[in-house]
């Protein structure tokens, strides 16, 4: 994908083209919204402010149109995300602040679907309910179909598609980095994603959130993830700087993320680890190896 980031760092031109044709198709190819959010992070970390709200306020014209026409507002929010997401690193140079942006933004948006946007998401419970009562004739347990019917309202939607933004800026703001680092500084993407390590101060915000969210319901189970978001991707920083000083085959990282994806226990020991090396700097006591390989 370097070649469509050279693409686009060519002028403003080519920026603004590509910017506006993938956002306009994207409510039929889903991963150009991700795609437009890591142009403008692309653009705002390497050109600035300026450039960049310059090339969000030409993006915010094809998503006001889906608005009017699809009532579908997470390309505009993919924006505004990139755009936060993309100033706080540049002014900041620093990931944990960065992903704290990223877990604001899916916080901010949770919050504001659950007051604005009943009507919307109350569509989007029943669907959920209609699939959920399918699930729960085949669930030998009552009591956990129950539960899970239980869970399903207004606050659990909003707060998935607070995490579903959360997530999708992290991996445009990421890919924007990336690509940054391949065509200005090599390695310099993957030398601080191994660094990435929180404070113990982040870390206790993130608990107090978790604890708070835990106590209104399981309803909100979704917020949870939202406030834990930056200690997870903490986790998965050390995860690859572990790897790489154990220089580890590519096929350990694969089954990483397979298990990540489908295993939830994972995401509770990432969190933990990160937790752990808040305290005692785990990287630290890694040997050191020395590879051109990014990971």
């Amino acid at each position: 994908m370097l070649p469509l980031a050279q693409w686009i760092m060519r002028g403003r031109g080519q920026a603004l083209a590509f910017v506006v044709i993938a956002l306009a198709t994207s409510p039929w190819l889903w991963p150009n919204s991700i795609l437009v959010a890591a142009a403008i992070n692309l653009i705002w970390l390497r050109q600035g402010s300026k450039e960049g709200l310059f090339t969000c306020l030409w993006a915010a014209l094809p998503a006001a149109v889906i608005i009017i026409y699809m009532g579908n507002f997470m390309p505009l929010l993919m924006i505004a995300t990139a755009a936060v997401s993309g100033q706080v690193l540049r002014t900041t140079r620093s990931w944990p602040y960065g992903l704290i942006a990223l877990s604001a933004c899916g916080l901010v948006t949770a919050i504001g679907l659950e007051i604005f946007a009943q009507a919307s998401m109350s569509v989007y419970v029943e669907l959920y309910s209609t699939f959920l009562e399918d699930l729960k004739q085949q669930i030998p347990d009552q009591e956990v179909g129950q539960l899970l019917m239980a869970t399903i309202d207004t606050a659990f939607v909003a707060g998935l598609f607070g995490t579903m933004l959360m997530m999708a800026g992290f991996i445009s703001l990421a890919l924007a980095r990336s690509w940054q680092a391949k065509l200005y500084n090599p390695g310099g993407f993957q030398q601080e994603f191994h660094q990435l390590r929180l404070g113990r101060i982040d870390i206790v915000i993130a608990v107090v959130l978790t604890i708070v969210f835990y106590q209104m319901g399981m309803q909100y189970l979704t917020w949870v993830w939202i406030a834990l978001f930056p200690l997870l991707i903490a986790g998965v920083a050390l995860f690859h700087a572990t790897a790489k000083s154990k220089n580890l085959a590519i096929q350990w990282y694969i089954l990483f993320y397979c298990v990540l994806a489908f295993w939830d226990p994972l995401k509770i020991v990432l969190v933990l680890a990160t937790m752990v090396d808040s305290v005692i700097d785990i990287r630290s006591k890694l040997p050191k190896r020395n590879t051109d390989t990014e990971r």
